[in-house]
């Protein structure tokens, strides 16, 4: 049934980004950036990654940089 939600919702984002260019605001209230998270999402819980294809949108949580110099942060202080 989760599969099923997620397809759902996969293609109906998939459709509503495909159509928010030549028709204005289908729905006004959904913005394209939120189309775009639920279709990314959906499609993440597929098992397909599409952010390989979007630069702007980052990586996954599962890789993240560790601190070379002992756990102390770089501190920029602005006077």
């Amino acid at each position: 049934m989760k599969r099923k939600l997620a397809w759902i919702g996969a293609i109906l984002a998939g459709l509503y980004l495909l159509t928010a260019g030549p028709i204005p605001d289908p729905i006004p209230f959904i913005d394209e950036g939120v189309a775009l998270a639920v279709l990314l999402k959906c499609t993440m819980f597929l098992g397909y990654d599409l952010r390989k294809w979007l630069p702007f949108f980052g990586k996954s949580a599962k890789s993240k940089p560790t601190c070379n110099n002992g756990g102390i942060k770089d501190v920029t202080i602005d006077v």
